[in-house]
């Protein structure tokens, strides 16, 4: 096979879809051919694609929180190179300019395409183009005909199928849940020890963590009030903000705000994976409270080093939460966030235990995707080649 992976946004910046993109490309390329479609970098980022993937770059444009606007139709260049490629399959990871560009290269390929919701889409559009409602419905409108001309329509969580519901798409839709190319660490004391000497924490009780980018509307602030709340009844405690972000000055001034400053800790991007792994080993616990996201990597990252996360009830990530099993639901308020922390603070072996219930439950590699994934895409071509040859017979 050869499959093209389709993305509006692509390294050097980083999020779940980017990680996921990425992952699939470097799976399939282990048996496959694999290349990625996404939008020039910044010119000032200087970035070069020197990966095991090739990458083809299309023209691009400034968007919002340091990402880049694809322009996939105004670069005919890109447009031929997809075609002389000749690909077996496109698959779109967006709805939008990129996604557009897969349905029609699809069509005139003569070859499947599969589209994958990642994202609330109509929760950016609600933070981004705030009170114009018709802009709004046109941009829902729009991204809705990838989705239902897709040959194949997948999303990351059985929760977030009511969105694509809500974009206008009533077809079948295929989970393809999320993974982390992490596995348990042999020199896990070895990087515990860094964390500790990085940050003073040898003597430390209690340690939670947040990884992801700094993005308030991942409740970010609810963290802060509940911690707040805490702090009423103990100081000891470190909160450990594992990432960087648009929002990440924000944070740290409503910290200073809410009196829990000196209890935190900002790491800012953090690029060194043993690093990484390294916060997650220190914590005892993810906290994790987003709406926002579908299918959190961080949570499954947590339970690759046997932690488990606190999140919010009837979210995406409390899909796979049996509380107090495997990790811990909350109602989406401090007052809930604050009671169950204070709580797992005196019964470290729920916390223990619950951990190693993650492992067992929500742990899975890129690899166990890989396979899942392209024996999808098999049964795709497959499937479209013996639909058009059965039209073609009909025909005649």
């Amino acid at each position: 096979m050869k499959i093209i992976e389709m993305t509006d946004a692509y390294l050097p910046t980083v999020d779940g879809v980017i990680k996921v993109v990425n992952n699939y490309a470097n799976e399939i390329s282990k048996t496959d051919e694999c290349l990625i479609g996404a939008p020039k970098a910044k010119k000032k980022d200087k970035y070069i694609d020197n990966g095991k993937v090739k990458v083809i770059r299309c023209l691009s444009m400034g968007a919002p929180e340091n990402y880049r606007n694809a322009l996939p139709q105004l670069d005919a260049k890109f447009l031929k190179t997809i075609k002389d490629e000749k690909p077996d399959l496109i698959h779109a990871h967006t709805p939008f300019l990129m996604g557009r560009a897969s349905l029609h290269l699809a069509k005139k390929l003569h070859i499947p395409l599969v589209a994958t919701l990642h994202t609330q889409y109509h929760k950016d559009f609600d933070r981004t183009l705030k009170n114009n409602k018709l802009l709004k419905r046109f941009m829902l409108k729009f991204i809705s005909k990838v989705y239902k001309k897709a040959d194949s329509v997948w999303t990351v969580s059985n929760a977030s199928k009511k969105y694509l519901e809500m974009y206008g798409y009533k077809g079948k839709v295929e989970v393809i849940r999320n993974a982390t190319d992490f596995t348990y660490p042999s020199n896990d004391k070895e990087l515990i020890e860094k964390i500790n000497s990085l940050h003073n924490l040898s003597n430390q009780e209690n340690v939670f963590i947040f990884v992801g980018r700094m993005a308030k509307y991942k409740n970010l602030y609810l963290i802060c009030d509940a911690l707040s709340l805490l702090k009423e009844k103990t100081d000891n405690f470190k909160m450990i903000f594992v990432g960087g972000g648009f929002d990440l000055n924000d944070v740290k001034k409503y910290a200073k705000q809410k009196g829990i400053f000196d209890e935190c800790i900002f790491t800012g991007d953090v690029k060194d994976s043993s690093l990484i792994q390294g916060y997650y080993l220190r914590s005892d616990l993810l906290i994790f409270p987003s709406t926002f996201d579908m299918a959190s990597i961080a949570q499954i990252e947590a339970s690759a080093h046997k932690k488990a996360a606190v999140v919010t009830k009837d979210s995406c990530s409390s899909e796979q939460i049996t509380d107090g099993e495997n990790g811990f639901i909350c109602e989406e308020n401090a007052q809930s966030y604050s009671e169950k922390l204070y709580q797992l603070m005196g019964d470290k072996k729920l916390m223990f235990n619950a951990g190693i219930n993650a492992y067992n439950t929500l742990y899975r590699t890129w690899e166990d995707v890989g396979v899942e994934v392209k024996n999808k895409y098999k049964e795709i071509i497959e499937n479209y080649k013996r639909k058009n040859d059965k039209g073609k017979e009909n025909v005649k």
